[in-house]
């Protein structure tokens, strides 16, 4: 056998584990690992075991199909919309299948440039509750771009996550949150002068009376 496919190979695998190892520290599901790696779920039994990753720390169960889990909020479509400029910059989105003038790329560089994208966000916000399944479901729903998609926000034009099957305004959370409380200082002013109103009117009925 040639030894530059033996050395090719051995990179691989190599480069596999190291993936493996880095998505076990992210604490992403045997599903999301299997997916990025090629690795089968008794490979990463064994490597787990090796590492010593206890049963307690794993998140246990499927890997989270449902986009929204990343609507739910308005902290997690802000947290959505800073991964997805990450996401951007690094060429960590894969390709669907419109034409594209960019490399496709195997799972394993996908995997690896998520990788980078969560370090980085975690680094810059260690507190987030961000997932790394959560990037994954990310990076895949805009691949596809059927539910979810990048926008601008209408009023301020910062990048935004967007529900393409909601018929809400694409605005980003802190324009939101402006329209929100400019609302509930309009509807507290209107209370308050139709409750003066009221209490004029009650004051020229008893002057009437009185």
């Amino acid at each position: 056998m040639d030894a530059h496919v033996t050395d090719d190979r051995f990179d691989r695998g190599l480069r596999r584990r190291e993936l493996a190892r880095r998505l076990v520290a992210h604490d992403a599901r045997t599903q999301t690992i299997s997916e990025l790696t090629a690795l089968t779920h008794h490979q990463l039994s064994t490597l787990r075991q090796r590492w010593r990753v206890t049963q307690e720390t794993r998140h246990r169960g499927p890997s989270p199909t449902s986009f929204s889990v990343l609507l739910s909020s308005m902290r997690t479509r802000s947290e959505a919309s800073a991964l997805t400029v990450i996401c951007r910059v690094l060429n960590a989105i894969p390709l669907s299948n419109r034409k594209s003038n960019r490399k496709s790329l195997s799972a394993m560089e996908v995997g690896e440039r998520l990788c980078e994208v969560f370090e980085i966000y975690s680094a810059y916000l260690p507190q987030s509750k961000f997932e790394f399944d959560h990037l994954m479901l990310l990076a895949q729903g805009l691949a596809r771009g059927d539910v979810i998609a990048v926008g601008n926000c209408t009023i301020c034009r910062a990048t935004i996550l967007i529900d393409l099957l909601a018929t809400r305004p694409h605005v980003c959370s802190h324009c939101l949150q402006n329209i929100q409380g400019s609302s509930s200082r309009v509807t507290r002013a209107e209370n308050t002068e139709h409750s003066n109103t009221s209490n004029e009117d009650v004051g020229c009925v008893q002057a009437e009376f009185f």
